[in-house]
């Protein structure tokens, strides 16, 4: 930027002054830009012929400009994402999209945590005292594994697996089925 002399600086300022304050404004919907500028909708951008260029055309993008309300919502999404929530908890408390989590979170520089498992409903040990109540009420001596299971409402390998800690009396599967 080239500095102004103090010569440049009064001639600057006496053209102002012979101008009347509102005639330096620019009205509403008159643009600065160069009047060979044109708006492209197939496009959606703003298209202009430059000499600069080689007389090729230059393009300019215009961008989505977020509203203050959206700034504020991408903030708190933001601080949720701080705190360790993960998309699915975030996304039902604000009401958006994944999509919309995923863009403020690579914006700000963060990441996102990850869901948390949902609690296991059956035990790995077969140490399930109920399913056990239940497995026993049906053994009889006559019932084969695979009835019993169905009684109970569990997994053959849950009958199986009390079968042999317990060593219960389940009489071996009909001919032609696994037990």
């Amino acid at each position: 930027m080239d500095i102004l002399t103090e010569e440049e600086r009064r001639l600057i300022d006496e053209a102002l002054a012979r101008i009347p304050e509102e005639a330096r404004r620019v009205p509403t919907g008159v643009s600065g830009m160069d009047p060979d500028y044109v708006w492209d909708p197939k496009t959606q951008r703003i298209i202009t012929r430059n000499e600069v260029f080689a007389g090729g055309y230059r393009t300019m993008t215009l961008r989505n400009v977020r509203s203050p309300e959206d700034r504020m919502k991408d903030r708190e999404i933001s601080l949720d994402i701080r705190d360790g929530l993960s998309i699915g908890e975030i996304s039902l408390l604000r009401h958006t999209s994944r999509e919309r989590i995923q863009r403020v979170a690579r914006e700000y520089g963060i990441e996102v945590a990850r869901a948390k498992p949902a609690p296991r409903q059956k035990t790995a040990s077969g140490n399930d005292d109920d399913i056990t109540r239940k497995i026993l009420t049906f053994v009889d001596g006559e019932r084969g594994l695979t009835e019993i299971a169905r009684l109970a409402g569990c997994h053959k390998d849950a009958v199986r697996l009390r079968r042999d800690r317990l060593g219960l009396n389940i009489p071996a599967a009909i001919r032609g089925q696994a037990a």
